[in-house]
């Protein structure tokens, strides 16, 4: 019985100290990437006022990986997936370092926002106000590049260029509701099935 408490309490210690290495963090962050890339591929479409708004699931998962891994790691594995999608995609391959620079910042800030004060990605509020956060600034980020490419490489007039970006900013709030609201959703999931794996 003391030798199979020792074994037990032995296993524990390896346990949580594989989840504070750097090897359990690349790993994770990895198969998060993975994720990212994934579910970029993947979206729905829904009819709004008479229009169709493509939702696709990357952004998602994104933030999940601020929660789950933090800002650094969390932010370098939604960047790298991300970036990846841009490469195999001919059609956004011209957008790949936006694409890197703008899901790294957006993640970062949500998992700065998810760890801070010693909450680790667990407290549920913190998790949402990042997500939030993250999201509202990668929508900012965003329409700023699509005014400059309006006015100074596609030579729109300036009030054009800005009723252009207002009206992507309408498509872009409905975005950042839907992206948060499934990360407010799934992110108890995926914790309690971490959790039941002891991977958290």
């Amino acid at each position: 019985m003391i030798f199979l408490w020792y074994n037990i309490k032995n296993d524990v210690k390896r346990m949580n100290i594989l989840k504070r290495s750097n090897t359990y963090n690349l790993v994770m962050a990895s198969i998060m990437a993975a994720f990212v890339l994934l579910t970029t591929f993947m979206g729905i479409t829904v009819p709004i006022g008479g229009t169709n708004i493509a939702f696709h699931l990357g952004n998602i998962t994104c933030l999940l990986s601020g929660v789950l891994l933090g800002p650094v790691y969390g932010g370098f594995a939604s960047a790298i997936g991300s970036a990846i999608f841009d490469i195999l995609n001919p059609m956004y391959i011209t957008s790949l370092p936006f694409t890197f620079v703008f899901k790294f910042i957006m993640t970062f800030i949500c998992g700065t926002i998810a760890y801070s004060n010693n909450k680790n990605g667990e407290d549920y509020l913190y998790n949402i106000v990042g997500a939030t956060t993250g999201s509202l600034v990668y929508m900012g980020l965003r329409s700023i590049k699509a005014l400059v490419i309006n006015l100074y490489f596609l030579d729109m007039e300036p009030l054009t260029a800005l009723l252009f970006m207002l009206s992507g900013l309408i498509v872009a709030v409905l975005k950042t509701a839907f992206t948060v609201g499934a990360v407010a959703v799934l992110f108890p999931i995926m914790k309690e099935k971490l959790n039941s794996r002891k991977l958290q």
